[in-house]
């Protein structure tokens, strides 16, 4: 199953209300285990922990206010698993917890998880068809079965079609519920482009207050931001010897904005083309600025020393997430490029490969 977008969730009756109305949750692990549980909320899609509880012959009671129905999860303290998720709402909830199996979970008094139940169920089964399909590959491999791998790939991948189709007819029939734009973010959010995100805003209009929603519209305000033809967002950010660097200081030339991370696979794989066009045209009015999203400053600078990376590079990370100028581009993956002409309007983004060489070369050749 995809890890979850872990973000925050608004209304499915209660969002036209604005009032804070209370909820209490009665819940039971099971078997029951001793110590104390944690009720998580979240902060711009990172989880953050509102509340513990003790555990007393495994029973707990969390109370509070809710304006809107939320996204919740629940750990054992000193346990990094999340043993459910859930929607909260201004309601009475009896939750019945199996830390062991998500599925086994029972929520009773919210209507948000209700709908919620109806889509992970699918889930469930689609993922246990997928394990199948592993299984039967795995065995077929095994043997040389060129034609029975074949016929799973192909299994596969009208499972994964299905499954897509599945999350959109889902999204259409709860269109007034939080939590069919949750479902959006999980499944579609991340490659839609700025005309995609418009659509959706008008299908979520009638829940255009929920926080899932809002994410939507500021990650379409980004990418307008950040479009052909636009006017490239300036910024500043600190180098390795912690030296200013601006964006703006660089007018005058082509500049690419290459957001990139040592442990990113594909930037890795990626690098030697840059480094190539780097050489090429680094004396004809070409510049790079390096917007590193390393968790690990140390694997940063280690980086750009034994890859010769020698163009500016900045770090771009607020703590474990990806900093304020990566949202500003609307970075939500990386490889992530942004080629800019000498006035600092954007020119066209993710150019990699021999795309980049290819314009490059009609720019400055």
């Amino acid at each position: 199953m995809k890890k979850f977008l872990l973000i925050a969730v608004t209304a499915l009756m209660l969002w036209a209300c604005g009032k804070k109305t209370s909820f209490k949750i009665n819940g039971e692990v099971v078997p029951a285990t001793e110590g104390a549980i944690v009720l998580f909320g979240f902060d711009k899609g990172n989880p953050v922990a509102l509340d513990t509880a003790e555990l007393v012959d495994g029973k707990f009671t969390f109370t509070g206010d809710v304006e809107t129905p939320e996204l919740n999860l629940l750990s054992i303290k000193g346990d990094k698993r999340y043993i459910t998720q859930f929607f909260v709402e201004a309601n009475t909830i009896d939750l019945t917890v199996y830390p062991d199996s998500f599925e086994a979970n029972v929520v009773l008094g919210s209507k948000s998880n209700d709908i919620f139940e109806i889509y992970m169920q699918e889930m469930f089964k689609s993922n246990k068809a997928e394990n199948e399909l592993k299984q039967n590959f795995s065995i077929a491999q095994s043997k040389g079965d060129e034609d029975e791998l074949e016929a799973i790939k192909f299994e596969y991948e009208t499972m994964v079609e299905n499954t897509k189709l599945y999350a959109k007819n889902f999204i259409g029939e709860y269109s007034e519920s939080p939590v069919a734009a949750y479902i959006y973010l999980m499944n579609f959010f991340q490659q839609a482009e700025i005309e995609e995100l418009d659509s959706m805003l008008i299908v979520f209009d009638d829940i255009k207050a929920s926080e899932f929603v809002g994410v939507i519209a500021e990650r379409a305000d980004a990418l307008r931001a950040s479009s052909n033809g636009a006017m490239a967002p300036d910024f500043t950010l600190n180098d390795a010897d912690g030296n200013p660097i601006s964006l703006s200081s660089f007018k005058g030339k082509y500049v690419l904005v290459d957001f990139w991370a040592s442990w990113c696979q594909p930037c890795m794989l990626e690098l030697p083309n840059v480094i190539a066009q780097y050489n090429t045209y680094k004396d004809k009015g070409f510049e790079i600025i390096g917007v590193s999203l390393d968790r690990d400053r140390k694997a940063w600078v280690n980086t750009l020393k034994a890859k010769n990376m020698n163009w500016p590079n900045v770090w771009d990370m607020e703590g474990e997430q990806p900093g304020a100028v990566a949202a500003l581009y609307g970075v939500t993956g990386i490889p992530h490029t942004v080629l800019l002409d000498k006035e600092g309007k954007i020119i066209e983004k993710n150019l990699r490969g021999p795309a980049l060489q290819a314009k490059l070369s009609e720019l400055l050749d």
